[in-house]
This record gives C-alpha cells, sequence and structure tokens, in this order.
C-alpha cells in the first residue's frame, strides 16, 4: 500500500444544546438499501476488552444491520408534512429533550477525533468523475497552490498518483464553493472529496464533520418516517454517531474512517436527506453512548423478535452493555411485532440444501464432512438467551458437520442474501425441509423496529437507548475548544 498525506481540518466544538433546524427541503420517499445481512465484515476483535480500554483501536467491524430490509410492513415511512421538533418540545412521559440534554455530563474529545470524518464512498475503483459549480481544486489540503472550476472532470490514477485533466498528484483535494455541494459519480456530497491512489487503483474520500455525515446515514438506516416517531430518529442518530466516534481510525490503512456501505453504515450523501431525521440529528447534537467513558460499539439490527442477543452469538465475551434483552410489550407480542420479518418462513428441498450447504460450507465455517450428497437430520444442538441458535448439527450420508453461532445465516446463504435471522426451528414435512423463523439480523442492540414502536407509543429517545444498551451512559462530547 502507497503511503499518502493525509491533512484534515479540526473540527470546532460540538454542543449537545438542542437547535432549531431549518427546514428548506420537501420530504423525499425512503431509499431501501440492501440490508446489512447480506454482506457485512467479519469480526476480528474482542469488543469486551475495547469496553474497558482506554481509547478504541482500528479493526475490521461487523456493521450495524439496517431496519430498510423490513420497511414493507405498514409503519414504512409514509409522505408527510414535517412538523419540525422544537428546541424544547416534549419527548414522551413529560420529558423534554432540552431537559435531558442539558443535564448530560461532558465527554473530552481525545486530539486524535478532533477532525473531519473520512467515509470510503468509492473504494479500489478504476474512475470517477467530478461535478460541482465554482469548486476549488488543490494538491494540498488547506486549499493552497489550487485552481478554480465548474462542471465534471474524471480523476483515475497513474501508478502511485492520481490523474486528472493531465495533472499528477499523490492526492487531490476538491473543496466546494460556499454553501455549495460536490458531486462523486453525480451523487452529491457535504463536505469536502479527497482522491487518492493505492498503486493500483482509486479510492474517493469524503471529508466532513461527523454531525453532517449523520444527515447521510440516519434516513437509510431506519428510515425517514414521521413526526410520532421523531423519538426513534434520534435514537438511531446517538447510535450512529456512537458507532462513528467509536470508529475514527477502524480503516486508518484504507486512508478512511468507514466505509459508506452495510460494511459500516449505509451513508448517501445529501442525496437522501430528509428533514425531519436531519432535524433529530441536529437536536441530538453531540449526543454519545459510553461506558467507563469510551464509546461503546453501538450495534443495532432490524428485527429482534421479542429477544436481543449478546455478542456471544459471535463467540466473544460478554459485554455489559449489549446483552440479551428481553423485548416483549406483552407475553405474546414483542415490540417489533409490526416488522414484516417478525415470523418469516422458508421452505427448501433436500437437493436445495446440499446445493447450498455445500457451496456454502467454507463461509459459515462449517466443522466435519464438506462432501456428501444427501441429508438425514438437522438438529439443534443448544440455543442462545434469546432463542437464536447456538450450534446446528447437520446429519449427511457422508457423516456429521456443525455450524455455530450467527455464521449459522451464512450455511443458508443464497446469491447475497443470507438466513434472516438464526432464530428459527427446522424440520423435516414430507419431502421438504421447513424453517420457521423469527427477527432479521444479529439481534445484537438495538432493535430499528422496536425503537420505532417504543417511539410511537411515547418513551422518549433516553428510554429506549436504556432499554436496548443497558448500562451505557449518555455523554456529550467536546472538543474544548
Amino acid at each position: 500500500m502507497k503511503r499518502f498525506p493525509l491533512l484534515f481540518l479540526a473540527a470546532g466544538l460540538v454542543s449537545c444544546a438542542p437547535l432549531p433546524p431549518l427546514v428548506t427541503d420537501p420530504p423525499e420517499e425512503v431509499q431501501t438499501a440492501e440490508s446489512s445481512s447480506s454482506s457485512f465484515a467479519e469480526k476480528s476483535s474482542d469488543v469486551s476488552a475495547q469496553a474497558d480500554s482506554a481509547a478504541a483501536k482500528p479493526f475490521v467491524a461487523i456493521a450495524p444491520e439496517s431496519v430498510q430490509d423490513s420497511l414493507s410492513d405498514s409503519t414504512a415511512t409514509e409522505a408527510f408534512a414535517p412538523i419540525v421538533p422544537s428546541a424544547d418540545s416534549s419527548t414522551g412521559k413529560g420529558t423534554s429533550s432540552a431537559v435531558i440534554l442539558s443535564e448530560l455530563p461532558i465527554l473530552q474529545l481525545p486530539t486524535n477525533l478532533i477532525r473531519d470524518f473520512r467515509v470510503g464512498i468509492l473504494v479500489n475503483v478504476s474512475k470517477a468523475e467530478i461535478s460541482g459549480k465554482n469548486y476549488t481544486v488543490s494538491k494540498h489540503g488547506d486549499a493552497s497552490f489550487s485552481s478554480s472550476g465548474s462542471g465534471p472532470f474524471n480523476v483515475t490514477v497513474s501508478g502511485p498518483q492520481v490523474l486528472a485533466n493531465s495533472e499528477k498528484s499523490d492526492s487531490l483535494w476538491i473543496f466546494p464553493a460556499e454553501g455549495g455541494r460536490i458531486s462523486v459519480d453525480k451523487k452529491e456530497y457535504r463536505g469536502k472529496i479527497l482522491a487518492v491512489s493505492n498503486g493500483k487503483k482509486l479510492t474517493v474520500i469524503n471529508v466532513l464533520p461527523v454531525e453532517d455525515y449523520l444527515k447521510g446515514v440516519v434516513p437509510h438506516e431506519i428510515g425517514k418516517l414521521d413526526e410520532s416517531m421523531v423519538e426513534a430518529l434520534k435514537v438511531q442518530a446517538v447510535a450512529a454517531r456512537t458507532y462513528a466516534y467509536h470508529h475514527f481510525n477502524s480503516r486508518a490503512s484504507l486512508g478512511f474512517d468507514v466505509y459508506a456501505t452495510v460494511q459500516d453504515q449505509v451513508y448517501n450523501g445529501s442525496a437522501g436527506e430528509s428533514p425531519l431525521p436531519s432535524a433529530a440529528i441536529d437536536s441530538t447534537a453531540g449526543v454519545v453512548l459510553t461506558y467507563n467513558d469510551n464509546f461503546i460499539e453501538a450495534y443495532y439490527h432490524s428485527t429482534c423478535g421479542g429477544y436481543t442477543e449478546g455478542v456471544e452469538v459471535w463467540g466473544l465475551a460478554p459485554v455489559p452493555y449489549l446483552r440479551s434483552q428481553n423485548d416483549m410489550i406483552a407475553p405474546d407480542s414483542a415490540w417489533c411485532n409490526s416488522s414484516s420479518y417478525n415470523a418469516w418462513k422458508k421452505v427448501y428441498s433436500e437437493k436445495e440444501l446440499v446445493s447450498m450447504f455445500q457451496k456454502n460450507f467454507k463461509e459459515a465455517r462449517a466443522e466435519g464432512k464438506s462432501s456428501f450428497s444427501g441429508i438425514q437430520q438437522i438438529e439443534v444442538k443448544s440455543k442462545f438467551p434469546s432463542g437464536r441458535i447456538n450450534e446446528l448439527e447437520v446429519l449427511t450420508n457422508k457423516g456429521v458437520f456443525t455450524v455455530k453461532g450467527d455464521k449459522i445465516r451464512w450455511l443458508f446463504k443464497e446469491g447475497s442474501k443470507i438466513l434472516p435471522s438464526a432464530k428459527f426451528s427446522i424440520e423435516k414435512n414430507g419431502k421438504v425441509w421447513v424453517i420457521d423463523g423469527s427477527g432479521f439480523g444479529h439481534g445484537i442492540g438495538m432493535c430499528q423496529m422496536g425503537a420505532r414502536a417504543r417511539a410511537k407509543a411515547g418513551q422518549n429517545f433516553k428510554e429506549i437507548l436504556e432499554a436496548y444498551y443497558p448500562g451505557a451512559k449518555l455523554q456529550c462530547v467536546s472538543s474544548g475548544k
């Protein structure tokens, strides 16, 4: 990997005072993103160790799993006339956002986090089209030695350097005009754009304040919703903000902090921004979740099916704020009951399962005999507290193999889609195998569909966060300037 200079402007003080947001854009329709259940990266660090460490260390993360694939139910986003939450509006049970925020302790940001956030929006591509009005192009992060331009131009690579309009440089910065935006491959972004070469391919990075980054994340991770669920938007804003701060430098070897995809959090720049989610972000500006004064791993998923799960499903040591929780509103009804994935069914022929299991054997990290032509029995050997399967045993005509934890979902992978959840039962019915399942995602942390229902029932964002991240503390980040 070639090294290249990365210069960033320090962010100013982040305030936790609720801000009256400006509503200038019309409401937009939800743009459904493919769930991170289909392609998130493998875990390679111990979350429990990070919970007690002084600072987060770079690692490959398992992304939060978006609610988007369960938006076919009745709570999906509909067109609405945005009602902007005011600075002192009541937020469930008579507690106002202003009161909650005014009581939060301050968390001083470490020096290495007092800078703009870096999002890898295009990684390992051959070229990118940059466009905008009255932008400034520079070889340096401070806009010195720059030239102005308007309209589109292409950026490619030439060995270890970036090539644009016959000019070569180790890196290329594009600064928008005041109040303007830069487009990359026809998608618009706030902040600055940095193009770098990794020696063979091009990487394009969006450099912007965390709060602006969130405006391109929240609507795509939980939906744009309506005023009745504004507290759920605040919950998502706090969780996504915490995830961002925890993951500063987590992709340092690539030159950025997070991917713009389901490998981290779905980020679509300013194209998908919407008034109410932006208002929720502004009204919780700087609010994060911590444990022992460190940013928590604020994992979230679409639908828990009545019980959330701990990180033990990934084979990790327990974490106090990420543990299995009862999320039932009544003995026979979960908070996420309105999700289309609260209950689901899959039916497979034996031939389909044989082909699927053989193809997915390695990716599911199965242990045992991988060569077989028939399936005689599939047995659930043990379960986690939430009902998700801990160990699945498959008896074939050539022996036995087992798959453990959340990797069981990969055993049933079809194309790019893994099984919605590891919370299921399976039995043979005549000539077919029938799976009856519940939930969507890994089940760890916040249940987004549950958060939506809790908000609609009158719970405020603090109460909802406390329900899904027990023991975590709300704090307000400050740069100390």
